[in-house]
């Protein structure tokens, strides 16, 4: 198991420092697995990465890049998705301030550890994207609860996440868990009604597809300033490599079609 250090009060002083930079530079509430990760390695890595990363995320290359990710989910206007149970619509907001979260942070975070690990396309020549009048929601100020250790969960919430985990997904083994559904926990008729919601798209390849294109888009990023050195990208290819190349590809567009078809009304 790859080891990552958690963001909390147990974590070292030096990463906490870093995680706490990570979120005043983002502006975000959460540390990605991505950063947890590299903390895992030992402070230097989780430094040295983020050292070269930090001025690409401040002065918004990197969001340039990410924010056409979105673009690729065109469909979801005509999913047919399944009604809410009306139990669920209290806890909307929050459950769409937890999207929200993620969606930010993937994009920019796919985006960079693509250019950090010198990742390439597999294809170049997709085709231009349409702008949409339906668009993922900005991050709220709605507070949002803290992520759940996944080995602390129910089996039941466990065996929920890993079919979940495979939407989208290469199917070889080893997949790294998604951390939005762990945080999406909180709420199980959610991740069941999420579960409604995906199972068709995937049985379609259309889970897959959105996987290739973003994963493809990313890579194709003008950030080669951003390409770690040798010595780092070797150290850092066994820890993050699933995650850039297969996690956080399928959720981008996952994490944007959730944002569009959760929602109080039809």
């Amino acid at each position: 198991m790859i080891r990552e250090i958690a963001d909390d009060a147990t974590a070292p002083a030096a990463v906490r420092a870093v995680y706490d930079d990570i979120r005043q530079v983002l502006d975000t509430p959460v540390v990605n697995l991505v950063y947890r990760r590299l903390a895992g390695q030992g402070n230097e890595v989780l430094r040295q990465s983020w050292q070269l990363l930090r001025p690409a995320y401040r002065d918004g290359r990197i969001a340039q890049h990410a924010a056409p990710l979105a673009l690729i989910v065109q469909e979801a206007a005509t999913v047919p998705t399944p009604a809410l149970p009306a139990v669920l619509l209290p806890e909307l907001p929050t459950v769409r301030a937890v999207i929200a979260t993620y969606n930010a942070n993937n994009a920019r975070n796919l985006v960079a550890f693509s250019a950090l690990l010198g990742l390439t396309p597999g294809r170049m020549d997709w085709p231009p994207l349409r702008e949409t009048t339906s668009r993922t929601d900005a991050t709220t100020a709605i507070s949002i609860p803290a992520l759940p250790a996944f080995a602390t969960l129910p089996d039941s919430l466990q065996h929920s996440i890993h079919r979940l985990n495979l939407f989208g997904d290469t199917g070889e083994e080893g997949a790294p868990v998604a951390s939005l559904y762990v945080h999406l926990s909180h709420w199980p008729d959610m991740l069941a009604h999420i579960e409604l919601i995906l199972q068709p798209l995937h049985e379609a390849g259309m889970l897959t597809r959105w996987r290739i294109e973003t994963s493809d888009r990313a890579a194709s990023a003008p950030l080669s300033d951003l390409r770690a050195p040798a010595a780092l990208r070797a150290a850092l290819e066994p820890v993050l490599g699933a995650l850039v190349r297969r996690t956080i590809p399928k959720m981008v567009p996952i994490g944007t079609l959730l944002s569009r078809v959760l929602t109080p009304h039809p």
